[in-house]
């Protein structure tokens, strides 16, 4: 595993939660999020429901991994704030393919009309 720095940790007060810039030495390309969440969680001594990863960025010839992580105070506050996506992303595979058909609109019946606009 690659070692963790922590760039920049705020806390936001109006959103209830941390907002973490962290880099990992030489994990471009073999950290996944959910190791990332890991990660955090057992550095903060908090459950990795709270720990959210928001982005991951690697640049070129740099075997650095820059990282944007929210550690939110309340898990509830997770499906408030943040887009669907960044949950799905969470998911093992598997459950990302469900989870995107659920999400899909389902198609009108053949018989159905569509609504008129006046």
């Amino acid at each position: 595993m690659s070692t963790i720095e922590v760039l920049k940790d705020s806390e936001n007060k109006l959103l209830s939660r941390r907002e973490l810039t962290v880099v990992f030495k030489g994990g471009s390309g073999f950290i996944t999020r959910t190791a990332v969440a890991e990660a955090i969680s057992s550095r903060l001594g908090v459950s990795k429901e709270k720990v959210k990863v928001i982005s991951l960025e690697g640049k070129f010839g740099v075997r650095d991994l820059v990282g944007s992580v929210y550690v939110y105070s309340d898990v509830g506050e997770i499906k408030k704030q943040l887009p669907v996506f960044l949950s799905i992303r969470d998911l093992p595979k598997e459950e990302r393919k469900k989870a995107r058909e659920a999400l899909k609109p389902k198609p009108a019946p053949a018989g159905a009309e569509a609504p008129k606009q006046s």
